[in-house]
């Protein structure tokens, strides 16, 4: 999609998604921290194994020991991860700052855009 020899998107009218002009940003410090239980039961959820009531020894769950709830981008402690593009999909959901709402949003900003300088600027955050 992205590749050098690639055609350019028929959305991108400006030709402002090209592989030299865009990076990669996950936000840090965001969202709801779920224990190994809620993440399993929301996985099973409508399988046979849905009605499985104990997944293992729970307690050493490392998200019993952290607060559940990390701050949002108005609070000012969460921030925009630049992306190392070396790093495997997988080395980067590892993060331990990475908080996955269910499934991993990754945001692609294209530094032709307008959009990206209030994004780097911190003028930008999600919608509520």
């Amino acid at each position: 999609m992205f590749s050098d020899s690639a055609e350019p998107l028929p959305w991108d009218k400006e030709n402002a998604y090209t592989r030299d002009a865009i990076e990669l940003y996950y936000e840090a410090g965001s969202g709801v921290c779920l224990s190994k239980k809620e993440i399993l039961s929301n996985l099973l959820q409508g399988t046979a194994a849905s009605h499985i009531e104990s997944f293992g020894d729970d307690d050493t769950d490392a998200a019993k020991s952290s607060p559940k709830e990390i701050s949002s981008v108005g609070n000012n402690r969460s921030k925009w991860v630049k992306v190392n593009e070396r790093k495997t999909l997988h080395a980067v959901l590892k993060e331990p700052n990475f908080i996955i709402p269910g499934i991993p949003v990754f945001f692609v900003v294209s530094k032709k855009s307008s959009f990206y300088k209030d994004f780097k600027s911190g003028n930008w955050s999600l919608p509520s």
